[in-house]
């Protein structure tokens, strides 16, 4: 009988070591398949466009690409960068430079040296000149407020190049064109979000400005942005719907982020 008893406790305890090494082992497995996203800070993306729109302005009706080849810190907080932009049927083109600043606050700060040079074929990339330069230089702040209220507030200003009038004296001067936009976020469920945005333009001391005739509304509309997943791929799509009270007209883009 005790030999009996000795072997089933032998038994119990054998079992016992079984299963909490087989929980070991089940709960080094799951630790070892968290997955930690590497730093490069050297990274290249590409988005797909149904069309191209960009504050207010219908940039292209046709499809395009565009390619962000950039450097950021490993805290993230600081990117600078190329961005490049062509459109399907070859009309559009575009060649930017860029650096950007972000900080956990919220505040935000980016300046872009913009070239679409689509209406210039003999284009010259290192002139800038205001008076036949492709360039104009775009200043960004803003600052993004705290998921419970889940606001942001962008202020740009061409600070450089072909956003220019005519002086009274027949000479060109910079016009300063301000863009300011606000974006709420409306609804937010896991990977998929909706917001709704509007923005304005003007210059300071005169009606024209390099968004439109007069200060105005010109960009507002609504932004849906979800995860759609392929065979385990994760494919980040978003879909702006796009009103323009300034140019009376308005666009639906679909943009991809293929990666």
């Amino acid at each position: 009988m005790k030999t009996i008893y000795k072997g089933g406790l032998l038994a119990i305890l054998g079992l016992c070591l079984c299963l909490q090494s087989r929980a070991q082992d089940t709960t080094a497995r799951k630790k070892d398949s968290v997955v930690v996203k590497k730093y490069r800070p050297f990274d290249v993306n590409l988005q797909v466009r149904s069309l191209y729109i960009w504050r207010g302005f219908k940039v292209s009706n046709a499809p395009i690409t565009d390619v962000d080849m950039h450097y950021t810190t490993r805290d993230g907080s600081f990117a600078v960068g190329l961005w490049g932009g062509a459109g399907f049927t070859g009309d559009y083109k575009e060649f930017d430079y860029y650096v950007k600043y972000n900080h956990k606050s919220g505040f935000s700060a980016s300046v872009w040296d913009i070239n679409n040079f689509t209406n210039y074929p003999n284009a010259d990339l290192f002139n800038y000149n205001k008076a036949s330069t492709s360039h104009f230089i775009d200043v960004t702040v803003g600052y993004q407020f705290k998921d419970s209220f889940p606001l942001s507030i962008n202020w740009s200003t061409i600070v450089q190049g072909r956003d220019t009038y005519v002086k009274s004296n027949g000479d060109l001067g910079n016009a300063y064109s301000n863009y300011v936009i606000l974006d709420y976020r409306l609804w937010k469920e896991g990977t998929s979000d909706l917001h709704i945005f509007a923005a304005g333009a003007f210059a300071f001391g005169r009606d024209q400005n390099f968004y439109g005739s007069k200060p105005n509304i010109v960009n507002a509309g609504l932004t849906l942005n979800k995860e759609l997943v392929l065979f385990n791929y994760h494919l980040p799509i978003s879909a702006t719907a796009m009103f323009s009270p300034e140019h009376k007209y308005g666009a639906l883009q679909l943009v991809m982020n293929v990666f």
